[in-house]
């Protein structure tokens, strides 16, 4: 069976460049680019059919987690929707699976340029594991290698294409825009980043001798650098957390899912606090 994962964000996706266009908040330029999102997962999508793909799957991965329409994919697509759901943004993805694609997705927090970089939340200034800064390339890439499932293709901007070269060498990267600045770029004619998605489904999919699992050997460490203090303040209360700084947070376990969650329960819970 050649069964294919899909996580798909919002803010690498061609045309994004705002905050205002990544939230239903924003009203027509949200939309707008929702509706670009659409087209460039449809277009992998049939690229993959082409390839006889037997099942896909696309999990909604970016902020509400509701913002792909069933309706406006490809009718063999399965839609993971909604939230919140166990490993958020790798919800449903599992051993049944001979690869995955990561759609959309953006530079990671602290990064110099990349346009609207963060890594899951803007409430962390920056995340490390093992000692590494990670973005959400890193962390899902490494759950998907605890499911034995390659990376093989990503999609965003300039500065998130060359994180995902640095995190697999074998990731082949499509390149939706040109970053400028955190709230800028080039971004190209749909007519030309489509055939390059086209393109880049071939190659990856065909090179599978080239496939490789990213991986990191436990036990996981995890620090996180929070951009308001009293975020600190309030995580420290969570049973095994360790504070290093005034702003940072440790944490350590053998079980890459209790790290991978305990990131998604601050995400949830201090971003209004």
């Amino acid at each position: 069976m050649f069964n294919i994962y899909i996580s798909a964000d919002l803010e690498g996706t061609n045309g994004v460049v705002y905050p205002h266009q990544t939230v239903e908040s924003g009203g027509e330029a949200y939309f707008k680019s929702v509706e670009q999102q659409h087209k460039e997962l449809n277009c992998i999508v049939e690229s993959l059919l082409e390839l006889n793909a037997d099942k896909i799957t696309v999990n909604d991965a970016h902020g509400s987690m509701e913002n792909l329409n069933l309706a406006e994919l490809n009718p063999d697509v399965h839609l993971v929707t909604g939230k919140p759901k166990p490993v958020s943004m790798m919800a449903g993805l599992d051993e049944t699976y001979t690869c995955a694609i990561l759609s959309g997705y953006h530079a990671k927090a602290g990064s110099k340029e990349g346009v609207l970089a963060h890594t899951i939340s803007s409430i962390f200034k920056s995340v490390k594991l093992n000692g590494d800064y990670v973005g959400e390339i890193e962390l899902n890439a490494i759950y998907a290698g605890l499911k034995n499932v390659p990376v093989i293709l990503l999609t965003g901007d300039n500065i998130v294409c060359d994180e995902a070269l640095n995190t697999g060498k074998n990731i082949t990267t499509v390149c939706t825009k040109t970053a400028i600045s955190y709230t800028s770029a080039i971004c190209k004619p749909n007519e030309h980043l489509f055939q390059e998605l086209k393109t880049a489904i071939i190659t990856a999919v065909k090179n599978k001798e080239n496939w490789t699992l990213y991986k990191k050997s436990s036990p996981y460490t995890l620090e996180i650098d929070f951009v308001d203090r009293k975020h600190a303040d309030i995580a420290e209360f969570t049973p095994g957390i360790k504070r290093i700084s005034a702003s940072e947070i440790t944490f350590s376990s053998d079980d890459y899912e209790e790290v991978y969650k305990l990131l998604q329960f601050f995400a949830a819970t201090l971003s209004n606090i």
